[in-house]
């Protein structure tokens, strides 16, 4: 499947949405891409899923991905590849920590997976996780790439890369329009 069919997808059951958000990570944008239509829809998710896997190289011993939504893709991959799925959770502090089921074990090779990645805030707390339980961490792989500038930290794929303009607050053309600001995600 290509990047134009999975952006048809996505733009088809509503996952694109125009108008003034703040992102989780802080910044404005004039398009949201809603993570919870894609997930909510498991044939969807499923041709996403078989994009990356086109991709990604292995092998894993597992996959982790952050909750809520990385949870669902990690799930999906995890079946898609036959291996266990783990997740990581806010912790205590700042960071995530895993902490149920059975873990990351010592050595085990992981593929850190999310949902979709602005900043990659998300995917380097769920890599710490990973590395804290003595994990590997072998590839990262996100559903939509939305990053304008990619990290430089860590390496990845994504099955949509679909750079959207963002905006520091102080900086955001759409509230010098004073359009009202949405909060649509966590």
């Amino acid at each position: 499947m290509s990047p134009a069919d999975l952006l048809m997808l996505a733009k088809g059951c509503g996952a694109v949405k125009e108008g003034h958000f703040l992102l989780r990570s802080g910044l404005h944008s004039g398009v949201y891409v809603e993570k919870f239509h894609l997930l909510e829809r498991p044939e969807i998710l499923s041709e996403f899923v078989k994009v990356l896997l086109t991709k990604l190289g292995g092998p894993f011993d597992r996959v982790v991905g952050p909750s809520l939504g990385g949870l669902i893709v990690a799930y999906e991959l995890a079946g898609q590849l036959g291996i266990p799925a783990s997740y990581a959770e806010k912790g205590p502090d700042e960071g995530f920590v895993i902490r149920r089921g059975r873990g990351v074990s010592q050595g085990e090779r992981v593929l850190v997976v999310d949902d979709v990645m602005t900043t990659g805030g998300s995917v380097r707390k769920t890599i710490a996780a990973v590395q804290e339980c003595g994990g590997e961490v072998v590839h990262v792989a996100v559903l939509v790439d939305r990053a304008a500038e990619p990290p430089s930290d860590f390496s990845y794929v994504s099955a949509l890369r679909c750079v959207l303009p963002v905006y520091k607050p102080e900086e955001c053309p759409l509230c010098a329009k004073d359009l009202p600001l949405l909060r649509l995600g966590g």
